[in-house]
């Protein structure tokens, strides 16, 4: 009898120290949680990048910008862009009000910085050697093509916290202004 009692107890003690832990697991997700997954839905379709959206990213940054006349393959040049592209939330805080919320995120990519400042050198480089008097015009745009995607190839990534901002509208988590601006800040790092 007294092993059915220390068994029931034990039982018992179990539930109860259990008990919150299966109701936490049970329960709905909170704003953070939300604002999680608003984040991954904008974040992912970089980082998962399909060919369909890297040749149209490649078609938008070669209406912007005159990479025939560099002899750059755009679809090469966005994928080396793009190439160890994360990130990780790692903090959501939800005000007072539960109507804004701010997520910190460690964004890894490359840096444009990084990568304008390598093609720098390596266009010092060619200048120093004198390559750049014996070209043509076309022959030296098509080595500062070269060089673009040369110093985009060699740039690390790296990552940068950076904030975004989240407006509760409508039951939704949405960005507040200035959350492409955050991003755009990722790559400039």
């Amino acid at each position: 009898m007294k092993m059915k009692r220390l068994f029931s107890m034990l039982i018992a003690a179990t539930a109860l120290a259990c008990g919150p832990m299966l109701a936490s697991c049970s329960s709905e997700p909170g704003p953070e949680d939300a604002v999680k997954t608003e984040v991954a839905s904008q974040l992912d379709t970089i980082k998962n990048l399909d060919q369909e959206s890297i040749d149209q990213l490649a078609s938008d940054i070669s209406a912007n910008n005159d990479l025939e006349a560099y002899g750059v393959d755009a679809v090469a040049y966005v994928t080396s862009m793009l190439s160890g592209f994360d990130y990780e939330v790692k903090d959501v805080v939800v005000d007072e009000s539960g109507e804004n919320a701010t997520a910190t995120v460690a964004v890894t990519c490359k840096s444009f910085a990084d990568a304008s400042a390598r093609a720098s050198e390596l266009s010092n480089e060619v200048d120093a050697q004198g390559e750049f008097l014996e070209m043509t015009m076309d022959e030296m745009l098509k080595r500062i093509g070269a060089i673009m995607v040369q110093a985009m190839d060699e740039t690390a990534v790296k990552a940068t916290d950076h904030t975004f901002e989240y407006l509760l509208v409508d039951g939704a988590w949405t960005p507040k202004d200035g959350t492409d601006q955050q991003l755009y800040n990722a790559f400039f790092a």
